[in-house]
């Protein structure tokens, strides 16, 4: 086999609206701290390396890499197709053997052909969740070709309007700015996300805390008497949740899509939810983010029950008799938003629910969780269909579970590096890719995935 071999320093041409800085960093991790990156100015949507022979883009390739002996050339369709590009390449960088100084990357062409266009991950804040983690699970997210990153602060961002809205601990918006930063300049767009019906206490329900509550309770006011939902009734409440909003707008900068939430609302039968208000309220959400300028993104279990997918047949059969009744709902939502349908125990695809919410005119996101029969159904579903992208979800496992993340990846179309399936474990795969894309050295607890080596990882 052919290398294109390189030292120390290395020399790359970019495009001018490249963030140098974070790619000189990557490149330097998976370099094993030995490779440093010097750029200068390239053509748009190029990265070239020696002599570079950069490829024609054939049609539904997201991006093309060349590498010969004398040069490597990265042709993206766009700037975030580039960036994938990038990433794709950075993964096949390899120590020369028997040379500790010498690096090189394996001749051939690497095409960007995925099976689908928007992959997007929603990674949760928790309170438990550490600065460094997440910088690092965007950039893995970034190298593994997601096209969007959907950030849920549960409790963890300090917010003007409304101080108990945040843990004492919670980070400021200085301090998830540039992750955010990050997020764009490796070619994904960053979505901010506030729960606008239930989970409003931005805690787990099995938990029992409640960062407004367990800070305020002179707040009640703002919330159904369990706590568990805003009082959607309120203008109190409507006008809190346009502030946090603009706030997080401002933050994430310009983008498509506003995560507005609504799932677990638990909300059927309840007095405090007559149809009618709810279905006035969803119509009115969906447009005034409308008028925002972002496409609102929802859960869809309030409107088809979660239980409509399910392999058991009468959980089904109930689910789509409360989902009859529940059609209202779907009818208020503007024909613009996304519905993200969850579902996390269906291997059999296609997923019905997203059909029926496709059916309805709705762009669907299915979105899987962490067992790989999900999301083989989501994916097939989706591929198959032509519906409108897949949204992976990490909840509370994305230590314990964070193998799917790349499991997803390579579901849609990721490329291998050589080294890949060395063992075949792909916890050994997932923890090198995120060593590669730490910008500093870290203290025990932040290495790898997991803060203690007693705690649960699922084995892949």
């Amino acid at each position: 086999m052919e290398f294109y071999r390189f030292g120390k320093e290395t020399v790359a041409s970019i495009p001018a609206d490249a963030d140098a800085a974070v790619m000189q960093e990557l490149w330097n991790g998976f370099c094993y701290r030995i490779g440093t990156l010097k750029t200068q100015n390239g053509a748009q949507n190029r990265i070239g390396f020696g002599n570079a022979t950069y490829p024609e883009l054939a049609d539904g390739e997201e991006y093309a890499v060349c590498i010969t002996p004398t040069g490597v050339g990265l042709q993206g369709r766009d700037h975030a197709s580039l960036m994938r590009a990038f990433g794709a390449l950075i993964i096949r960088i390899e120590l020369c053997a028997g040379e500790k100084d010498t690096l090189c990357l394996p001749c051939g062409e690497i095409r960007g052909v995925y099976s689908v266009a928007r992959r997007m991950i929603h990674l949760c804040v928790f309170p438990e969740t550490d600065l460094s983690m997440l910088r690092r699970l965007v950039r893995l997210c970034g190298v593994l070709s997601y096209t969007h990153v959907v950030l849920e602060f549960w409790g963890m961002l300090q917010y003007d309007c409304l101080p108990e809205l945040a843990w004492p601990h919670a980070f400021s918006k200085e301090q998830i700015a540039p992750i955010i930063r990050e997020a764009r300049a490796m070619g994904m767009e960053p979505v901010p996300m506030i729960n606008h019906l239930g989970h409003a206490s931005s805690c787990r329900i099995d938990t029992g805390k409640h960062v407004v509550l367990d800070q305020n309770p002179s707040l009640q006011y703002l919330f159904t008497p369990d706590g568990w939902c805003w009082d959607i009734f309120s203008k109190d409440v409507r006008a809190l949740l346009k502030k946090m909003r603009r706030e997080l707008c401002d933050l994430f900068g310009p983008g498509e899509y506003f995560h507005v939430g609504c799932d677990e609302a638990h909300i059927y039968s309840s007095e405090y939810y007559p149809m009618s208000g709810l279905c006035d309220y969803l119509h009115n959400l969906t447009a005034e983010v409308l008028s925002e300028g972002r496409r609102p993104i929802l859960w869809g279990d309030m409107i088809v029950p979660y239980d409509c997918s399910s392999e058991n047949p009468e959980k089904a059969s109930a689910a789509w008799e409360r989902a009859a009744q529940m059609k209202p709902l779907m009818q208020a939502l503007e024909a613009q938003s996304v519905i993200a349908d969850w579902h996390y125990d269906v291997k059999t695809a296609p997923v019905p629910s997203v059909l029926e919410f496709a059916r309805n005119g709705f762009d669907v996101l299915g979105c899987p969780w962490d067992k790989p029969a999900n999301i083989d159904a989501q994916h097939a579903t989706a591929a198959e269909h032509h519906t409108y992208g897949l949204m992976m979800t990490t909840w509370h496992t994305m230590h314990a579970n964070i193998s799917a993340i790349l499991y997803f990846a390579r579901k849609c179309g990721f490329p291998k590096a050589r080294w890949s399936d060395a063992t075949g474990h792909r916890n050994l795969e997932i923890a090198t890719l995120l060593r590669r894309v730490t910008p500093a050295l870290l203290p025990y607890a932040e290495c790898g995935f997991a803060h203690r080596q007693t705690e649960e990882v699922i084995d892949w």
